[in-house]
């Protein structure tokens, strides 16, 4: 067999197939005929090396596309969250069906999920935007980030139009109409970014090491005494969370429901980082 027909076999066992194959064989054999004698190496190497590369470059564009729909869905979430009147989020009418009931609760608690797993696919890709390779471990977990994300980041735009359609005899003809525009239009942004999500699946990098934690994503901005220290990191944020919602609420003049308010979403907090933690890579389990 010729070297291409074994690069070409090779690249098909590493995940490159399609017009990305026929592209690389055919460079390969232009550089043959120019110089027959070159010495390319092992067509199993080679072939190694194009899926660490090309696996490394699709992960990071999942993050960075991820996080692009998600700032789109999330603007438009923004939108509807403040011309909303203050009966829209939060506490519902008891009349409204559990559809609206659900839809109420995930515009609440989906959104900040999304925002978290989108920043964090970013915030990896942009940490790893000059290396030609990284490990398969990270491109798995930029990749999981951002699919949380856009997952997420559905559902918000999903809990959006149910509350919309279920409040719509309690609230004003041109809100419902602006959350399903703003719920549609981000849905679709979010749907937009799933192919480039799709191709990184089924082209992971394939070098050797780890993902990392949550400290080489903002390792570098904070004091050592939170370094390699997850939990207590989320304390401290959970903690942040709760005097912002507090000091929020006292500037609104409802100072007791701001504390309760914080003391929620400081819970929600600390949930989201036990159960979703260790799958977004931010801690494992000889962390602390």
């Amino acid at each position: 067999m010729s070297y291409r027909d074994d690069l070409h076999r090779e690249l098909t066992a590493v995940g490159i197939t399609g017009r990305q194959r026929s592209r690389i064989t055919d460079e390969i054999e232009d550089h043959l005929q120019c110089d027959p004698k070159a010495d390319l190496g092992a067509p199993q190497l080679v072939a190694r090396q194009f899926a660490d590369e090309l696996g490394t470059a699709r992960a990071r564009r999942a993050g960075f596309a991820g996080f692009a729909a998600l700032a789109l869905a999330g603007v438009l979430f923004g939108v509807a969250f403040v011309t909303a009147p203050g009966h829209a989020f939060g506490s519902i009418p008891g009349a409204v069906s559990w559809p609206g009931r659900v839809g109420n609760w995930v515009a609440v608690i989906a959104p900040q999920i999304a925002f978290a797993a989108g920043l964090l696919a970013l915030l990896r890709a942009l940490r790893r935007r000059t290396q030609r390779v990284i490990a398969a471990a990270e491109t798995r977990m930029i990749l999981r980030r951002a699919t949380v994300g856009v997952f997420a980041g559905l559902a918000s735009m999903i809990g959006l139009a149910l509350l919309a359609e279920e409040l719509r005899p309690y609230l004003p003809g041109w809100w419902v109409t602006l959350a399903w525009v703003c719920a549609g239009v981000g849905a679709v942004a979010l749907l937009a970014s799933t192919p480039v999500l799709l191709a990184a699946q089924r082209l992971p990098s394939l070098a050797e090491g780890s993902a990392g934690d949550l400290f080489d994503d903002v390792g570098a901005w904070l004091p050592r005494s939170l370094d390699g220290r997850p939990w207590r990191f989320a304390l401290v944020v959970a903690g942040a969370i709760f005097v912002l919602m507090t000091v929020a609420g006292v500037l609104a003049s409802d100072g007791p429901d701001g504390a309760v308010r914080g003391i929620a979403d400081g819970l929600l907090c600390l949930l989201g980082f036990a159960t979703l933690g260790r799958y977004l890579g931010l801690w494992s389990p000889l962390a602390d």
